[in-house]
């Protein structure tokens, strides 16, 4: 088996514990069975193999999913020019309009994407979290950075220069097509945000950033989540006031949609969260 070979290519005792967590780690960030992905090692060429062995002994592509899959001369390329940096709390880790220095990808920690007008407000475009890579457009039309970028907690993350990741596009036309699936996704979202502020009252608004937040990450025990942004946050995302996000909470959590814990908000009943969010009345 695939994850045998893995272990007995091992040194010590605690490695092949590391790599047998990995290979399961893996089946999941690939979306394979451990099944379908022996099957699938057992397919490929023994020169395929060494690389898929490779790419399993935790090299951080791992945590790049559009990377998995590149041949020996891109995979090289990355693992050369690969950086990782640690950014603490509220650190900014490049402004919107400089020059676009590369690619990055989240290893751990949240980071918030944002647009600042002249006066000063702010304007949350995306929040992002472990595996995500940013900002990946300024790469393809040579342009600044469209935001600016801010760690919202302590966070690690792997830095590509934008010389090594115009390389790869280059000779890699499978991952050219999978960063223009990455941006048309993030163009439609940026439609619909679009349409919610133009449409949406402020409370259709709001009601839609939880449910979509709840569905991204439930607690699985009764179908609820929670939501860990504070009021200026949630402000900031759906483009009005903090006292309007707190009128607007307060409304959802008298009706028992929501609960609020301190500055967390947990969301008891999406349906009605989606009901709301529909109605652009």
């Amino acid at each position: 088996m695939l994850a045998r070979t893995l272990i007995e290519n091992c040194g010590s005792a605690f490695s092949r514990v590391i790599v047998t967590l990995d290979f399961l780690w893996f089946c999941q960030k690939c979306d394979r069975t451990p099944l379908s992905l022996v099957r699938y090692y057992d397919s490929i060429s023994p020169a395929g193999q060494v690389r898929l062995l490779k790419t399993l002994a935790r090299n951080p592509l791992l945590d790049i999913p559009c990377f998995f899959g590149l041949d020996e001369g891109a995979t090289r390329v990355v693992e050369e020019s690969l950086q990782e940096n640690l950014y603490s709390k509220d650190q900014v880790v490049f402004l919107q309009d400089e020059p676009c220095p590369g690619l990055f990808v989240i290893k751990s920690g949240r980071v918030k994407l944002y647009r600042s007008s002249p006066d000063g407000d702010e304007h949350i475009v995306r929040l992002l979290g472990s595996g995500s890579c940013f900002e990946c457009a300024p790469l393809f039309d040579g342009g600044p950075n469209p935001v600016s970028a801010q760690a919202m907690e302590d966070s690690v993350l792997y830095f590509l220069p934008s010389r090594a990741f115009r390389a790869i596009l280059a000779s890699s036309p499978e991952v050219t097509s999978r960063f223009v699936s990455v941006l048309a996704s993030r163009l439609r979202v940026l439609l619909r945000q679009v349409e919610d502020m133009s449409l949406r009252p402020v409370n259709a608004r709001l009601a839609r950033l939880l449910l979509d937040m709840s569905e991204r990450k439930a607690d699985g025990a009764d179908g609820s989540s929670e939501a860990k942004l504070n009021q200026q946050h949630l402000a900031c995302m759906i483009g009005c006031t903090r006292q309007m996000v707190n009128a607007s909470l307060g409304k959802l959590a008298r009706n028992g949609f929501i609960r609020k814990e301190g500055r967390r908000v947990v969301v008891i009943r999406p349906e009605e969260l989606r009901r709301i969010a529909d109605h652009s009345d």
